[in-house]
């Protein structure tokens, strides 16, 4: 009975251990399979970029469904898909001068919006705006700002994925580091109701990390002047933080700790883009001024 005791708490040792290793080799495999997934669809070609970003916004659009829905919140998952494909065929379309296209993508969105709340009325759900609101939120949440990478790797006329793939840098180094530092130094919560795990020691470890990260692209891109860099990296790292802290609590609400499972050890494609889905506009903007375009 006492040998039993003493190698009861070894097998538990030993168990908890595979388990973690195993962990850490699918979240490798895993994390290098999804950079390699972005680094090639940005470089390859517009065309490979529009492609690749699409199917990620409708992924990410389907997994904000499916989560709601565990709220007892019912979007219309089939306009919302429709209007998913729609508006980022028609971010693309309006930005390459197809006016006669882009009318028509117009046209046609708007009639689906109000067929959206047409069939809200004959659903009989108990909060019907709730769920109109929630199918609208998923398109502009997702889609609209991973439609906008397309628009990134021509902002200035011409192709430049280093521009869209110092963006993604900018994100992988900000998470990173602020985990990094987190876990060794931090002690102040950075929002403690949201995410009780991030600290402020975190948060400037990460916005060093993508400083330094934009001057070492700079000295070795001039797609766009070093100030530039920084520019998108400070953006990036901040309000890339309030991307993280929204999908947080999103997650929260519904009661969910992954908002999915197609990247085995790392969730789903909002967990692992949520930096991005506040950064891209942002920094799409500023990109937008800096080249005057507007």
């Amino acid at each position: 009975m006492e040998i039993l005791q003493k190698i009861l708490p070894l097998q538990i040792l030993f168990t908890n251990t595979q388990r973690y290793m195993s962990n850490m080799i699918t979240r490798a495999i895993t994390g290098t399979f999804y950079v390699l997934s972005v680094i090639a669809a940005i470089f390859i070609h517009p065309i490979v970029c529009m492609t690749y970003f699409f199917i990620v916004a409708m992924i990410g659009l389907n997994e904000f469904y499916i989560n709601s829905r565990k709220a007892t919140i019912r979007p219309n998952i089939l306009f919302g898909n429709i209007l998913g494909v729609l508006l980022y065929a028609m971010i693309i379309l309006c930005s390459s001068c197809e006016e006669n296209l882009s009318s028509l993508f117009y046209s046609i969105l708007i009639v689906i919006c109000l067929a959206t709340f047409i069939s809200e009325l004959y659903h009989k759900e108990k909060q019907p705006f709730t769920n109109i609101a929630y199918t609208f939120l998923g398109v502009i949440y997702v889609v609209v700002p991973l439609a906008l990478t397309s628009l990134i790797v021509n902002i200035k006329g011409d192709f430049s994925p280093m521009i869209l793939m110092a963006i993604f840098i900018f994100a992988w180094c900000n998470d990173t580091f602020a985990y990094l530092v987190g876990r060794k130094f931090g002690k102040h919560k950075l929002f403690e109701r949201i995410s009780p795990k991030k600290t402020w020691e975190g948060s400037i470890g990460g916005f060093v990390s993508v400083i330094i990260a934009a001057i070492i692209i700079a000295l070795c891109d001039n797609s766009i002047e070093v100030y530039d860099y920084i520019i998108i990296a400070i953006l990036t790292s901040i309000v890339g933080t309030f991307g993280d802290l929204t999908e947080s609590m999103f997650k929260r609400q519904i009661g969910v700790k992954d908002s999915g499972k197609i990247l085995p050890g790392h969730g789903g494609i909002l967990d692992r883009f949520d930096i991005l889905l506040l950064s891209l506009p942002i920094v799409y903007a500023y990109l937008r001024l800096r080249f005057g375009i507007f």
